[in-house]
């Protein structure tokens, strides 16, 4: 009797080291009632950094960042709404979590219900970490906005540029220009009411040899 329980333990283990060496996601079971996990994969410790005996015991809802928690609690009120109207449906969401080593994550959940007689009900899931694919969208939607923004800022110095080039009436005395109202502008004036353009006065080298000849 006793040899048989020693093999059945060192078949668990060996069970055990096998997962947690050859399996990329985490397979778990929940109490329906309490969200605890009473069992989880070894493989979890590649995805979350903690062991699966130290979340034997603990909520799933525990390690999820603030966001992702609304999000997981809307979703299981839903699916327990439904459930109760017979919509036996797996479900699948994305949702960050806090790893141990302090850094969030991101992992895709799929689970359902599981239900034996006489006997509580279950959540049956498997946990996905998707964080690469995550971090590749995110990227991906800052170069949009980059990409957005650099074509909103050439589209305006397009405009610029069209109201530059036109043909303005200017004067050949004194430099001022005339808008379609009639109205005579400086130069300087009209440019930055005109434009997002302004002047800063500086003097070309042509000029500085006839008005500053002294300056070097």
């Amino acid at each position: 009797m006793n040899t048989s329980i020693k093999e059945r333990i060192e078949a668990i283990g060996q069970l055990d080291r096998l997962l947690a060496d050859n399996l990329a996601d985490a397979i778990w079971v929940l109490d329906a009632n309490t969200l605890m996990y009473e069992y989880i994969t070894p493989s979890i410790h590649k995805i979350s950094g903690y062991q699966s005996d130290e979340l034997i015991g603990t909520s799933a809802l525990d390690r999820l960042t603030t966001e992702s928690l609304k999000a997981a609690t809307d979703m299981w009120r839903r699916v327990q709404s439904e459930y109760q109207r017979g919509i036996r449906t797996m479900r699948a969401m994305e949702l960050e979590l806090v790893h141990k080593n302090g850094n969030t994550y991101w992992v895709e959940i799929r689970a359902k219900f599981f239900e034996e007689p006489d006997a509580p009900m279950k959540l049956i899931g498997l946990t996905r970490d998707i964080t690469a694919r995550k971090r590749a969208e995110q990227e991906q939607a800052d170069l949009n906005i980059r990409l957005a923004t650099a074509l909103a800022e050439k589209e305006h110095l397009l405009k610029e540029m069209k109201i530059l080039k036109a043909l303005l009436p200017i004067c050949s005395g004194c430099r001022r220009i005339r808008d379609d109202h009639g109205k005579w502008w400086p130069l300087e004036i009209y440019v930055k009411e005109h434009t997002n353009s302004s002047f800063s006065h500086t003097i070309c080298p042509d000029c500085k040899d006839v008005l500053y000849p002294e300056m070097q």
